[in-house]
């Protein structure tokens, strides 16, 4: 397992070390999923860069082990999209007190996460992702089940949350045509890897978007992927 490789790895470096901090910060990331929790702040970068490794070949296997982590968090916990509680915090100040819909919310830890902090949030996925690199969902809250298209039609909001919407179909751009044909005057929060690994093209191709920085600020990327908290219109 990644937790029993890392536990290792931890006790050959210094405390003071890029590669000890790494570890560490990916172990407690790991411990608190478990125990549906996520972590304070966002993550370092995860990666070692090559004059690094070739300054310290005692790296390589780490640098490989940690360039599993995203693969981890997606077949162990179902979690695409890592969020950590600082940027929760920005996202429910920004939010406001106004109802929140989350699509594709996937095992709901955005809505999880909201709802704790006194948010009004309605979660809604359709579940086809099950089967594939996790074959069971688990939410961490209460989801109901339907299409996000059905969702923007039928249900009530005033913010729109979407992240890491598959780039297998275009049903992202479907949604972001009829918020545009209902005259949407809210807030599209779309969170994704603009015209890389989430969305389709389509959806790029359509979108407006603006990078608010109060959305951004505690939004890293710990990875190859550099996704972005967006607002679309």
């Amino acid at each position: 397992m990644m937790t029993d490789d890392l536990i290792y790895y931890a006790t050959q470096f210094p405390v003071q070390t890029s590669a000890y901090q790494k570890i560490t910060a990916a172990l407690s990331t790991l411990h608190a999923l478990k125990n549906k929790q996520l972590p304070q702040t966002p993550l370092p970068p995860l990666s070692f860069s090559e004059s690094e490794i070739l300054t310290d070949l005692g790296l390589m296997p780490i640098d490989d082990l940690l360039a599993e982590f995203r693969q981890t968090l997606i077949t162990d916990f179902g979690i695409w999209h890592l969020p950590n509680q600082a940027w929760l915090l920005d996202l429910h100040q920004f939010i406001a007190g106004r109802q929140v819909l989350e699509i594709m919310c996937g095992n709901a830890i955005i809505t999880h996460a909201l709802r704790a902090l006194g948010d009004s949030v309605i979660a809604t996925d359709n579940f086809a992702w099950q089967g594939q690199d996790i074959q069971v969902p688990n939410p961490w809250t209460k989801v109901t089940k339907m299409t996000g298209l059905t969702a923007i039609q039928t249900l009530p909001f005033d913010v729109v949350i979407m992240s890491w919407a598959p780039d297998t179909d275009t049903s992202d751009a479907d949604i972001l045509m009829a918020l545009r044909q209902q005259h949407f005057t809210g807030d599209f929060i779309v969170i994704g890897e603009k015209n890389q690994a989430t969305n389709s093209k389509k959806f790029w191709h359509l979108a407006n978007l603006t990078v608010p920085p109060r959305l951004n600020h505690h939004h890293k990327p710990f990875d190859f992927i550099h996704d972005q908290v967006f607002i679309v219109k």
